[in-house]
């Protein structure tokens, strides 16, 4: 899940799909899954970029 997570637009595709049953409608799910495969990618970086800043105050 780490490297998907890094990898926003693989991630985007690979939820599109079941999103498409969902809506069914692939346009409307490929945006869904865009913007949700970049919001996981970037809440990702921001915990990684905490975690970091927590270890340099530990230090």
């Amino acid at each position: 899940m780490n490297q998907l997570v890094r990898r926003p637009l693989l991630l985007s595709f690979l939820l599109s799909l079941p999103l498409w049953i969902i809506f069914n409608n692939y346009i409307v799910a490929l945006i869904v899954g865009l913007l949700a495969g970049f919001l996981v990618s970037m809440c990702h970086s921001l915990w990684v970029i905490n975690q970091q800043k927590n270890e340099q105050k530990r230090k």
